[in-house]
């Protein structure tokens, strides 16, 4: 096996899960909205859990944006890993996941601030999550080469049905409850 197949592999191994921790990620967030826990798990353990996820999710992101950089087949720039529309391969999708992976590094960056910029705005911003994995799920689509496969695509619909469903849930509950404001601190 060359190289450039050990990059390959590496590109689409980390891309996919980079999908499954941020599937994991909205999954963790969805069940701490709808107030689930249990006596075993403090709600800050399961909280710091989230936030660890969603980190690991950044770094697979990484490491996929990194892969894909230096794949010696396609050639891309810096700008084109890093800029949307700017690769001429396939500029939406690439764009998608470009835009998906800012979008999530502010999400993470945001929850780090969170005290800083106040409950309010955290949650405004941490909406954002959904849009990340919206795009993150139709650039897997639109690109990912394993989603012909059966494994590929039941990990997409999968990952979309659990999360649907859970925000869904979510949704029906703060219509029946809405979640007040933490206390200032």
């Amino acid at each position: 096996m060359s190289a450039s197949h050990v990059i390959w592999y590496s590109a689409r191994a980390s891309g996919y899960t980079a999908l499954v921790m941020l599937t994991l990620s909205m999954v963790m967030g969805l069940v701490l909205s709808l107030r689930l826990h249990s006596p075993r798990w403090p709600r800050f353990v399961t909280t710091e859990l989230h936030r660890f996820v969603t980190l690991t999710a950044l770094v697979f992101v990484g490491l996929h944006t990194v892969a894909v950089y230096v794949d010696p087949y396609m050639r891309f720039s810096a700008a084109a890993v890093l800029v949307p529309f700017h690769s001429p391969y396939r500029p939406l999708g690439m764009a998608l996941g470009i835009t998906a992976s800012w979008l999530l590094l502010a999400v993470w960056i945001s929850s780090q601030l969170q005290r800083r910029i106040g409950w309010r705005s955290w949650r405004r911003l941490h909406y954002g999550a959904f849009a990340v994995y919206a795009l993150a799920v139709v650039h897997t689509i639109v690109l990912g080469e394993d989603t012909t496969s059966a494994w590929g695509r039941w990990l997409v619909i999968g990952s979309v049905l659990v999360v649907t469903c859970l925000a869904a849930a979510r949704a029906l509950d703060r219509r029946l409850a809405p979640v007040p404001a933490p206390p200032s601190r």
